[in-house]
């Protein structure tokens, strides 16, 4: 049986070896594969927007799906050279496969997104990134990535003199560019029309738009590096008398407004803020829709149409202005990180070795009511003013289930998986809902806290949300999108403040004041003049007309 075997082998040496390429066409292959198999967003896209049934859609669609393919291989012929081949061509079939995923559930890989994987990385933000390995990533990354990885791997890539597979590579980005340049003139018209009408489909192409979004990321940064540092607000003088002012602003993570109950949402997430005098301004919108974009925004003194990360790292900013003006600040993160907020002042990161031990551990991390043990200590340590900004991990997705304890699970059913587009638009809802009740908690018991002293000092408590999430509406999930195609679900924040009645009478403030912008358009703009203002800090950059309790609004 054993020489039958052998025998038949054989007499197909061609079988016995295996499939062999050159490498010009292994590199087609990969692209073509990458550009039918991973740009599912795209094509579903483009069959919205236009009729594909018809000679001029076919031809239409072989113009894309030459443009792709080409654009990918060029790329591949250029680097793809001898020994790096396969494991460029791997490498980017992974890449393609895990954007391709998140492409599908509303994410867009541009540079903010991409700076906000590198934020992750450079934070160790190990469980934020693990949470997204979820089952059905591992199994999109098995049959998109793995297996044809395996193909790739046992492929044998037939050997060549170096000038001939120049050559080689040489003759196929001609004829590559010859096919892409005819069946472009070819619907030149139409083309040129599409494309302008709908800009936002690039953003859908893998591997080309992050690829693009990675090299522009890169000339950007090489530019804000060459940027000095603009010290600002050098005039900034603390000029009130009576009693410490004490401020907490509580940063929020990913609430949106239209899920908090002080704002007419018909389920009952701030039951216990509802109680509280507090003042809702519930027409606020973020700067960004990240983390990374928002976070030093919400501290900058740059205006949103002309801010920047990159503007905002080579400036003074708020903490840096408060303590030119005598007040103490003191960042505490439950978070990834300040994303550069806190580098000129003391800070406290308590994700990085949370203790199992603590009554506040919960799902792996702490939950956010640990950023309220010791804040008595925190505050009596610090003579004069202070400011201490806590920094939540809130709603942060896509494991909401995570974010609260299980006695805040109210809301049922309630989804508990890494992967919210697999489970029901109800069990999601109720598990960000569960989130923002968590919230609810937190900040309700910190306005306790601060109205338990306030015989010791005056204080103030203002919370704000970087950004907002979607819940799967138009199949959209999570945050990040670029702010023009953002949906309100992502932009539309809560800013909630607090006042001690020692601090009301301080600052002269009438009921009619303090509420004067609740229902006005507001912004993440308006967050630094607001607290410049609590401490009465007397500096040219503050602008009475974006401080909320300035009674300047309509």
């Amino acid at each position: 049986m054993a020489f039958n075997m052998t025998r038949k082998s054989s007499s197909h040496p061609a079988l016995a070896k295996g499939i062999s390429l050159s490498p010009s066409s292994l590199i087609l292959f990969t692209a073509a594969f990458i550009t039918l198999a991973d740009n599912g967003a795209f094509w579903s896209s483009l069959a919205q927007r236009m009729d594909l049934i018809n000679l001029k859609g076919f031809g239409f669609v072989l113009t894309f799906f030459s443009l792709i393919t080409g654009i990918t291989a060029l790329f591949f012929l250029v680097l793809g050279q001898r020994y790096l081949l396969k494991p460029l061509l791997i490498l980017f079939l992974f890449l393609s496969a895990a954007t391709a995923y998140f492409n599908n559930i509303g994410v867009v890989f541009d540079t903010l997104m991409v700076q906000n994987m590198l934020e992750t990385i450079k934070d160790q933000n190990t469980n934020e990134a693990m949470e997204l390995l979820s089952p059905s990533l591992l199994w999109h990354l098995f049959l998109f990535g793995l297996l044809p990885s395996v193909f790739i791997i046992l492929v044998r890539v037939r050997p060549r003199k170096i000038l001939r597979d120049l050559l080689s590579r040489l003759g196929t980005m001609v004829i590559i560019l010859v096919v892409i340049t005819t069946l472009v003139m070819l619907n030149f018209k139409y083309l040129t029309y599409f494309s302008r009408e709908n800009r936002d489909l690039r953003m859908a192409i893998t591997p080309v738009y992050p690829v693009y979004s990675m090299i522009k990321l890169i000339k950007k940064s090489h530019a804000d590096d060459e940027i000095p540092f603009h010290v600002i607000g050098q005039d900034a003088s603390g000029q009130h008398s009576g009693k410490k002012r004490v401020g907490v602003m509580v940063v929020g993570e990913t609430a949106r407004a239209d899920h908090f109950s002080l704002n007419g949402y018909p389920l009952p997430t701030n039951p216990l803020l509802e109680k509280q005098d507090v003042v809702s301004y519930s027409n606020a919108w973020s700067c960004g829709t990240s983390t990374a974009y928002s976070v030093p925004c919400m501290f900058s003194f740059l205006e949103k149409k002309q801010y920047s990360p990159g503007k905002a790292q080579h400036q003074s900013n708020l903490l840096d202005v408060l303590e030119t003006a005598g007040v103490k600040t003191f960042w505490r993160d439950n978070n990834s990180s300040c994303k550069g907020v806190c580098e000129r002042t003391e800070s406290e990161k308590l994700h990085r070795d949370p203790d199992p031990k603590s009554p506040f551990f919960n799902a792996g991390e702490y939950a956010d009511e640990i950023l309220l043990q010791g804040l008595d200590s925190l505050i009596e340590q610090r003579h004069g003013d202070v400011l201490i900004v806590l920094h939540t991990m809130g709603s942060h997705g896509p494991a909401y289930y995570k974010r609260y304890p299980r006695e805040f699970a109210r809301f049922q059913p309630a989804c508990e998986s890494a992967s919210p587009h697999e489970c029901s638009d109800e069990a999601v809802i109720h598990a960000y809902d569960n989130t923002i009740l968590y919230t609810d908690h937190v900040l309700n018991r910190l306005i306790e806290f601060l109205k338990e002293r306030e015989g010791q000092y005056d204080s103030f408590m203002l919370y704000a949300s970087d950004h907002g999430e979607s819940l799967g509406e138009h199949g959209v999930y999570l945050h990040g999108l670029p702010y023009s195609l953002a949906p309100d679900a992502q932009t539309h924040v809560p800013i909630i403040i607090w006042l001690s009645n020692g601090l009301k009478t301080a600052r002269n403030l009438t009921e009619r004041a303090t509420k004067a912008c609740a229902d006005s358009k507001v912004s993440h703009d308006n967050l630094v003049h607001t607290l410049l203002g609590m401490f009465d800090a007397n500096t040219s950059l503050y602008r009475k007309d974006l401080d909320l309790l300035a009674g300047r609004c309509k």
